[in-house]
């Protein structure tokens, strides 16, 4: 794992530390070393966050870190990845998140995660999971 990807799991277990996080801004190097491990694909991603590919890859061009709001959409990406490998195990962590729950309007959990209200409703059934409720 890389050492940026290393450090940025670290910090997010700090509520402090992720608030400097977004604030500061995450470089795309970082996402996609995240992205790459979870065998995740940028471009999928992008469009499921609703984050415009030329704005991504002109940062990541320049060498630049993304804005707070593309940071943040990307770390609810992340916490969700965690808590759902936690509970569900890896590979099934992964598959959930395309899958059409029914607790979630008969959404993909990764297709919520543009918004705040989204992340809640995800995390809410993760947690419907863990504790024994269907979702």
């Amino acid at each position: 794992m890389a050492a940026s990807v290393k450090n940025l799991l670290s910090d997010l277990k700090d509520p402090l530390k992720e608030m400097r996080l977004i604030r500061g801004g995450l470089k795309p190097e970082t996402i996609e070393s995240f992205l790459t491990m979870e065998d995740f694909l940028v471009k999928d991603i992008l469009g499921r966050l609703h984050i415009p590919s030329s704005t991504y890859f002109s940062k990541k061009k320049n060498q630049q870190s993304l804005d707070s709001y593309t940071t943040e959409k990307f770390i609810r990406l992340i916490n969700v990845l965690i808590m759902a490998s936690e509970i569900l195990g890896k590979v099934e962590a992964k598959h959930w998140m395309y899958r059409d729950v029914p607790s979630l309007g008969n959404q993909a959990p990764i297709n919520l995660l543009d918004t705040e209200v989204g992340h809640r409703l995800v995390e809410q059934a993760l947690l419907h999971i863990k504790y024994g409720m269907y979702a």
